[in-house]
């Protein structure tokens, strides 16, 4: 596993439109060599930040996460304000009910391997955001 990352970092907002972010030094990334976008996880001024997507931003030479308002709000995040922000990669491991998907349906399971890893991601994902089993079923359901 990945030795976790702590910063100091502010938040920003570009565009009252867009959500705010927090931006993370390359040379602070550069220990993971990561090639795109990565799954973290970690807190924000000890608020849990749940799994967060890590994205590169080249005009900036930087690295960045959103911080979506519901996350915001909880940890009681302002335009400007001085954060600490401590990371680490989250599991690739797939959701439980992707991985009894394709034990039991070769069709789901061989189109998902037609994926590219970039669509993977955002698929585990997509289900891993849901709360309850019962709905991360459906929506593995309608997902393939």
């Amino acid at each position: 596993m990945k030795k976790p990352i702590s910063v100091v970092t502010k938040v920003i907002r570009h565009n009252p439109q867009f959500s705010r972010l927090v931006t993370i030094p390359l040379d602070e990334i550069e220990p993971w060599k990561l090639t795109g976008t990565t799954t973290v996880e970690g807190t924000i001024n000890g608020t849990d930040l749940g799994r967060r997507s890590l994205k590169r931003w080249d005009e900036r030479n930087c690295w960045w996460i959103d911080l979506p308002n519901p996350l915001c709000k909880k940890a009681k995040l302002e335009t400007g304000d001085e954060v600490t922000l401590t990371i680490h990669p989250a599991s690739e491991d797939l959701p439980e009910e992707l991985q009894e998907l394709f034990r039991t349906n070769s069709i789901a399971k061989a189109l998902w391997d037609t994926l590219t890893k970039s669509q993977q991601r955002m698929l585990r994902e997509d289900v891993f955001a849901i709360k309850t089993p019962a709905a991360r079923r459906r929506r593995v359901g309608r997902s393939f």
